[in-house]
């Protein structure tokens, strides 16, 4: 993952929608897109580094793999809700972006019961 690079893209992808925008602001919001899409396939092996860590952890510790897939699922919504909320923001539709980021964050409170569940019965179980 080169840091630079990724600077690179996001400076030429905005200097490009900058330059299209008063012009052609469609063709600015679907280079925006695609600029920022390009952006997270550039980190997307860091990530699977991230997550064969984790996973190493998981295994050694113990922790049940549903309750760490589920963390995941949840790390990943997050991301993605973000990133889908600054697309709808930055093409002028605030109302759509925050009608993305309550629907991530209902997903979130859905996926996260069941590691809140869990972490209950552990406190339960450690309180005599």
């Amino acid at each position: 993952m080169n840091i630079v690079a990724v600077i690179g893209v996001a400076m030429l992808t905005t200097f490009a929608v900058l330059v299209l925008k008063p012009h052609r602001p469609e063709i600015a919001a679907l280079l925006s897109v695609v600029g920022g899409l390009v952006v997270i396939l550039m980190f997307v092996d860091g990530l699977r580094d991230v997550i064969d860590g984790l996973s190493n952890l998981v295994e050694r510790t113990g922790v049940r793999s549903d309750l760490f897939r589920a963390l995941l699922q949840i790390i990943g919504i997050a991301y993605l809700t973000e990133f889908a909320a600054g697309v709808c923001d930055e093409a002028g539709n605030g109302a759509m972006a925050k009608k993305v980021n309550l629907a991530g964050k209902i997903i979130i409170l859905v996926l996260a019961l069941p590691i809140i569940n869990n972490l209950i019965e552990i406190i339960i179980g450690v309180i005599p």
